[in-house]
């Protein structure tokens, strides 16, 4: 069998805008994410089409629709989100939503360490180039070019940094830096699982956020932006392994 951790569920903590740890372990759910956080999570990424797309992304992983996860994660790799370029590596490499493909694998992977700054991420990248064949990095070489020339930092970066500062332009509130009042950017409806029942996690999301949160320096300035993703990539790292793909024989009857 397959030996891995795709931590979609860290990342899904680690990112929405809500107190997640404080839900009692009770209240966990199979699934990642619920309805009400995903929606709410689309309308707190406004002006960062990394984060959008990235959980489009994850919402359709989750949902078992793996194809359209990718076509997703692709579009958040246009800019510059490592996360998005770290998950397309695991989905190649498993052959989820696609067929099995070490060499783009490796790519993504590459890309998804390439600020260099995420030693898990450059420890996969070496792990997995270590399992190609000869021919198998002669390819990359091949294929990765076209690659870095559309997701790499030095065309993917100037891409979304001018959707941030766009969005920087937008904000509005006090001339004098007054940010106290509350941004209804959240659903304001009840908690939807799968299973039924209520979520401390939705519940605090459905409150919405202050605007000193949602156009702080982290969201609005892109060296304290870059700064911010880089630690929360750190929480999502570290928990996935790489194993050999081995062969299942089904049970007798």
């Amino acid at each position: 069998m397959n030996t891995r951790s795709l931590p979609l569920l860290c990342c899904l903590l680690s990112l929405a805008a809500s107190a997640a740890s404080a839900a009692p372990v009770a209240q966990q759910r199979e699934r990642a994410t619920n309805l009400d956080i995903y929606q709410a999570a689309i309308l707190q990424s406004a002006g960062h089409p990394n984060e959008l797309h990235r959980w489009h992304g994850i919402w359709a992983y989750d949902n078992g629709r793996y194809a359209e996860a990718i076509k997703q994660f692709r579009h958040a790799a246009r800019y510059a989100d490592k996360y998005s370029q770290h998950f397309l590596s695991m989905m190649y490499w498993f052959g989820e939503g696609a067929p099995a493909d070490r060499v783009l694998a490796y790519v993504w992977a590459d890309l998804a360490a390439e600020r260099g700054d995420n030693p898990e991420l450059l420890a996969m990248r070496e792990k997995i180039w270590e399992s190609l064949t000869p021919e198998q990095q002669v390819a990359v070489a091949v294929q990765g070019e076209g690659y870095y020339a559309r997701y790499g930092d030095a065309t993917a970066l100037p891409r979304i940094n001018s959707h941030i500062r766009h969005f920087a332009r937008n904000q509005t509130g006090s001339r004098v830096g007054a940010q106290s009042a509350r941004l209804e950017v959240s659903l304001g409806r009840p908690d939807i699982w799968a299973g039924g029942g209520g979520s401390a996690v939705s519940t605090q999301a459905m409150r919405g956020v202050s605007p000193g949160e949602f156009y702080g320096p982290h969201r609005t300035r892109t060296d304290a932006y870059w700064k911010d993703q880089g630690l929360l990539l750190r929480t999502l790292t570290g928990q996935v392994e790489v194993g050999e793909v081995k062969k299942v024989e089904a049970p007798a009857d």
